[in-house]
């Protein structure tokens, strides 16, 4: 066979191929075509041959075989958790409001919250509001939340409030449960209420962490936020007054080593979200027990001390309980039995000296007060009044400090030093030197001013 011959057999075998093939899409596009006839049959009008979600859902569903039932949602009034349900406009809410089930926290009674001097609690949080509160009529706040971050993601699923019931004399707890996520409005409402009937809001890290997130949550569910009365945030108390005696205060720490309470089976923070999920994921009543019970600790806690912190001088005994958590770091004289006239704090020396009324110890919180207030003028008068009555090394030490960095008087602070303070012999040694070469410094100027006078 020529050249010729093989390139018309060629030529042909490719004119078969390509008849076949456009054979088969002539029969694709009948199949296609049958398809899309099929198509506008079943998708009538707006859906353009598309099925429909609900078709969809039914597809899947008959793929399965099966459909899962509904489960019920969660009811923790009806169950183990100690709350009943309030049928509001808004929706259920599910509340356990019950008067405290304790007198006191550890060594102090709650009922010394309603007695708490305003004035002394406004110097403690450097707020003159405060100061103009009824303690009485006080709120304190505290939430579980569904995170740490704070933001628009974050819910308050647990919220505790305690508040003095004039008519009957107690304190009460209330506490409202989020049953489901979308179901805040109720409780906010609640919160809102609350609020307006208060003189004042009693947090421990509130005003970094309970407080913003509620107003986002107010926000969120687009309700209007509560007039906030004056806020008294424990926790900045705690540090001014506990800081050099505690390496910690966080509010357990400060609980087991002021209040003199340790918990016992107490829920770890870390896992409040973790049981929270798990009750929305199974209804498990079991896994929130111990987070109610982590709230309620938190609250009565902070009603605990603000009793303490806010002790009014005139009622203070022989071992000054006032001061004995300003200056010995724990309640009367640092946790001594109010009749041993123990501790040692400013409590304990006042027993020392025979003061029965503890004027020195007043005194002693007094000049505290006023030098974290920055007025250092009268914080020194104080102090030298002690000085001069009581023999007390650590105030001496105070007024030692206050003598070189604030009035600049390094012979006062030097004489002070002379008579003994709280430092280890290193620590005087070291601080009597820089004195000296302090105070011969500041000599120097006079030194040269006198001689050109006399040259003069």
């Amino acid at each position: 066979m020529g050249a010729t011959g093989r390139r018309a057999e060629a030529t042909g075998r490719r004119g078969a191929v390509a008849g076949g093939a456009g054979g088969a899409w002539g029969r694709r596009g009948d199949t296609l075509a049958d398809r899309g006839g099929a198509g506008d049959t079943r998708g009538d009008g707006a859906t353009g041959g598309k099925p429909t979600l609900e078709e969809l859902r039914e597809k899947i569903a008959a793929l399965v075989g099966h459909r899962e039932p509904a489960r019920p949602r969660a009811d923790p009034s009806a169950g183990e958790l100690p709350f009943f349900v309030e049928q509001t406009a808004l929706g259920p809410r599910y509340v356990r409001r019950v008067g405290a089930p304790a007198a006191r926290v550890g060594r102090a009674p709650l009922v010394a919250a309603r007695d708490a001097d305003a004035g002394t609690l406004g110097l403690l949080a450097l707020d003159p509001a405060i100061g103009e509160c009824d303690p009485r009529k006080a709120l304190y706040l505290d939430t579980e939340t569904t995170g740490l971050a704070g933001g628009t993601g974050t819910v308050a699923f647990l919220v505790g409030l305690a508040f003095f019931d004039e008519a009957h004399g107690v304190f009460v707890l209330e506490q409202m449960l989020l049953r489901r996520l979308g179901e805040e409005a109720p409780i906010l409402e609640l919160v809102h209420r609350r609020m307006a009937e208060a003189s004042m809001v009693v947090t421990y890290n509130g005003k970094t962490f309970d407080v913003p997130l509620l107003r986002t949550r107010f926000v969120m569910n687009r309700m209007a936020k509560p007039k906030e009365p004056p806020h008294l945030d424990l926790l900045h108390v705690a540090r001014r007054v506990h800081k050099h005696r505690l390496t910690s205060c966080t509010l357990s720490a400060i609980e087991n080593e002021v209040l003199g309470r340790g918990r016992v089976g107490d829920v770890a923070g870390m896992d409040i979200v973790e049981a929270y999920a798990h009750f929305l994921r199974s209804g498990d009543e079991a896994a929130l027990h111990g987070v109610v019970t982590h709230n309620e600790h938190d609250v009565l806690a902070m009603v605990a001390l603000l009793g303490l912190y806010g002790e009014p001088f005139g009622v203070v005994d022989e071992t000054c309980a006032g001061p004995g958590w300003a200056r010995g770091g724990g309640p009367r004289g640092g946790g001594a039995d109010a009749s041993s006239g123990g501790g040692d704090g400013a409590g304990a020396r006042a027993g020392e000296r025979g003061d029965p009324r503890g004027e020195g110890c007043r005194a002693a919180v007094s000049a505290d007060i006023l030098r974290a207030r920055g007025e250092i003028a009268l914080a020194l008068q104080e102090y030298e009044a002690i000085v001069g009555e009581v023999d007390d090394p650590e105030v001496r030490l105070l007024l030692a400090k206050l003598y070189e960095h604030k009035s600049k008087a390094y012979e006062r602070a030097l004489s002070v030093l002379a008579e003994g303070t709280t430092e280890s012999a290193a620590a005087t040694r070291r601080r009597r030197d820089r004195l000296e070469r302090k105070l011969l410094a500041a000599q120097a100027p006079r030194a040269g001013r006198r001689r050109k006078q006399r040259q003069a």
